[in-house]
Parts: structure tokens; sequence; C-alpha cells
């Protein structure tokens, strides 16, 4: 038995049509929000029905900006860190140069007053006096000698004290075409005539090596030396100029057994730290000594006369 395939049609047939048309829908919903416009900006009836929507929909819309206000505070809380850490990189640079600034400052300051104080010396001295500076110190740890700089037109010689602007360094040694070796007094077994400023008595100031005061020997144990004590060249040897500043007396022990006292002295001169020093010419030649057997005949030829 055949049988019949049927659809029906996509279009409802135009019996079936109910309604307006979409023009007349569209001419009237036009025609009814113009009405609806010119009645709320005439009498403003819609503005209580707003103010409820706006309050229904408000917290939806604070919710809707959350993600966008985090993503702003986000970038600019990085932002900000970015900008702390290179403003506190760029504080501690200008910091390490003011530091810099004020060590250069502090340290020439320090070495104007010790250029002060050498030209001080320089011009009270009775002797000629060669400003140079310090090249460096010996490499022998056991050895306390320094090497100082030499022009051309500077003439050391071996026996000059040398000094810096707080007292005796020690001793040219050794002349260099353009280096000097300096002994300084603290080398052991060097020997210094001294005196005592207070009462003049005189001694010999002995260096005891690295590491230890040089000492006055052969003080009687009843002498007057107090700790304290200003040491002064005393000029008697003829290399060093007199009254030049050697130290203070660090230390005095007595002791009833022994006929001399042991006394320690804490040198003025800054020995590991000097930079400008004043090479001293020696003093005047002293007079020759008297022959011993012209200082015997001479009572023998007055007896004659």
């Amino acid at each position: 038995m055949p049988t019949h395939s049927t659809s029906l049609p996509a279009e409802p047939p135009p019996f079936f049509k109910r309604g307006p048309s979409p023009l007349a829908r569209l001419t009237f919903f036009g025609v009814a929000s113009l009405t609806l416009m010119f009645i709320d900006a005439r009498f403003r009836t819609l503005e209580t029905v707003r103010m409820a929507i706006a309050t229904v929909i408000y917290p939806v819309q604070q919710a809707a900006l959350v993600p966008g206000v985090l993503a702003r505070d986000m970038a600019e809380f990085f932002q900000s860190r970015t900008a702390l850490r290179q403003e506190n990189a760029a504080l501690k640079a200008e910091l390490l140069d003011a530091e810099q600034a004020r060590q250069a400052l502090t340290a020439a300051q320090l070495e104007r007053e010790r250029l002060q104080k050498l030209l001080q010396i320089a011009q009270t001295g009775a002797t000629r006096a060669q400003a140079t500076r310090v090249a460096y110190v010996g490499r022998d740890p056991f050895s306390q000698k320094l090497f100082i700089e030499r022009s051309g037109g500077q003439s050391f010689e071996p026996g000059s004290a040398v000094v810096d602007e707080a007292g005796l360094l020690g001793q040219v040694t050794r002349v260099h075409p353009l280096l000097a070796e300096v002994t300084m007094l603290t080398e052991k077994d060097f020997a210094v005539p001294v005196k005592i400023e207070r009462t003049g008595g005189r001694a010999l100031l002995y260096g005891r090596g690295p590491g230890k005061l040089p000492e006055l020997r052969y003080v009687a144990s009843n002498a007057d030396v107090r700790e304290g004590d200003v040491v002064l060249t005393s000029a008697i040897d003829g290399l060093y100029p007199g009254n030049v500043r050697v130290g203070r007396i660090g230390s005095v022990q007595r002791d009833a057994e022994s006929a001399f006292a042991r006394v320690e002295c804490v040198p003025s001169a800054n020995l590991s730290g000097a930079e400008r020093v004043l090479v001293l010419d020696k003093p005047a030649a002293l007079p020759a000594r008297p022959n011993p057997d012209d200082t015997a005949a001479e009572p023998v030829r007055r007896k004659r006369r």
C-alpha cells in the first residue's frame, strides 16, 4: 500500500496570522516611548522607579567593578614598589657619594693640618729642612725602615734626622737616586741622645724592635723621671738638632736590686702612618777634641813662663 509523505509548511497559512504587523508594533512602541519620555521629563513621574532600579542594580555594578579595581590596585602597587626600589637605589648612591666626599674632605683637612705643622717646624727650626713624602714601608717585618721620595733638587745626607708633624721619626741611613732609606727610632739598638724637658736630665733612647716601646737606658733608679715627662733630643752627638720632640715617658719601673730604672718611652711621631716628613740637615760640626798630649803639656808651658 503506497504511503504519501506530507510536510507542514514552514510559515503558517494566512488564516492563522494574528496580531498587528511589525511596522504597527514599532510605531506603537516608539510613540509610547516618546510619550513616557515626555511625561517623565515634564512631570518626573518615573524618578522613584529609576531610584529603585538603581538601588537594586548598584551592588551588581560594584561587584562588576571589583576585578577592574583589583587590577588597578595591583598595577599601582607594583609600580609604586618599583619606584620605591629605584628611589632607594638612587638615595643609596647619593649617600655613598656624599660619604666618599666627606671622607675625602676629612682627609684633606687632616693633610692640611699636618702640612701646616710641618711648615711651622720648618720655619721655627734653626736648621734647614727639606719636605718630602713617604713612598712605602719596608717589607721586612723585623726591620723598622721606610723609604721616602727624593727629587733631583734634594740632597739628603746619611745621618740626617727625619721628623713628621708630631716629632722625631728616625734617621736617614741610605741615600739612593730617587729614594732614601729611613731607619725608625723603634729599630732594635737604634740609639738617640735625649733629655727630659722638665729636668734637663740626659739619657740614651734605644729602640727594641717591632711591637715594643723604646726605652731610656742607664737612668739611675733615683733619677727624677716621671710618667708623662716630655723627651727631647739633646744634640750632644752632633747628628740630631736639639729640642726635637721624641715622645713621652710611658712607664717607670724601679727595682731596689738594680742601679738603673727601666723607663719606656711612647714615640710622638706617627711611625705607622706618616705621609709627609721633613729631613733636617745636620747641625754645624762640633769643634775637634783637643789632643791629650797638648792638654798635658799646657800646664808645663805655663810653669816655664
